[in-house]
């Protein structure tokens, strides 16, 4: 399917969404009002952004995010690999990352309400919840990388810094970017779900439960939403980094020997003329 008719699936999806929302609005929820309209969404939402609090909300509960996001990254990444040559860490974290996948956000919230405190309370929940993700994805990343191709660069000994950029580089780049673009958007929900039970001083999750408790339904709904518009930025833009980190990618196992006797070929011409 071309490009055109995928924006034009993209668009019509998008348009029915709205629809149902605007039916739902006007039907079903039309005397509570705990979901307005789309209009009625957009007028709340201006509102809010009139307050002094509304962005610092927003860079606060995004700064909780990308902390907890990149220590779960890095931890996972560095513990896929250090599992991956040391096959007993594998074997002691498996235990671990089975618990932190089966148990229970609200729970974990909960439990760690009362250890951690408020403010890093998000932090905490994030990393718990993302960490298995981030380290499974990293795994299979390494798992990924061709032996075969490994073995061939130290047979004819390839410089560890190409063997690198050639080799492990392109074999991991797409499960890593699959994991950040997944990982980062599902973050924000923990988050801020955790920020509702944490109540942190200056979060979306605060000012969401505010709303709640002061039975104004609309700006509880408009928060939702500007969590889910926040969320997809974030998605759109690590999505277009990742394009620009892959300005091609290896679909293939053939295409990955092409580039890697590409380099042998240039590293081994490059010896001929030193």
């Amino acid at each position: 399917m071309n490009k055109k008719k995928q924006a034009i699936y993209k668009i019509l999806a998008f348009m029915l969404i709205i629809a149902a929302w605007w039916i739902l609005a006007e039907t079903r929820f039309a005397q509570t009002g705990i979901i307005p309209t789309p209009p009625e969404t957009v007028r709340i939402i201006h509102e809010e952004m009139q307050s002094d609090n509304f962005f610092e909300a927003i860079f606060s509960t995004l700064r909780r995010s990308l902390v907890s996001f990149l220590v779960s990254f890095f931890a996972g990444g560095i513990l896929a690999a250090l599992s991956h040559y040391a096959k007993f860490i594998g074997i002691m974290l498996s235990p671990l990352i089975a618990l932190c996948r089966a148990m229970p956000t609200m729970a974990l919230v909960l439990i760690l309400l009362l250890t951690v405190g408020s403010n890093a309370l998000p932090i905490v929940v994030g990393f718990l919840i993302i960490f298995p993700l981030c380290y499974e994805n990293m795994q299979a990343a390494i798992a990924e990388t061709d032996k075969k191709l490994i073995t061939m660069a130290k047979v004819f000994k390839i410089p560890g810094r190409r063997q690198i950029t050639g080799i492990y580089l392109p074999a991991m780049l797409p499960f890593v970017f699959s994991s950040i673009i997944a990982g980062f958007g599902l973050n924000i929900k923990v988050v801020i779900s955790a920020e509702v039970m944490g109540l942190p001083a200056m979060s979306i999750g605060h000012l969401m439960l505010s709303a709640r408790q002061g039975f104004n339904f609309g700006a509880t709904f408009a928060w939702l939403t500007i969590a889910v518009i926040l969320a997809l930025i974030c998605e759109f833009i690590l999505k277009r980094i990742s394009r620009l980190c892959m300005p091609y990618k290896y679909n293939d196992l053939k295409t990955l020997k092409l580039a890697f006797f590409r380099i042998f070929k240039n590293a081994r011409k490059a010896g001929e003329e030193g």
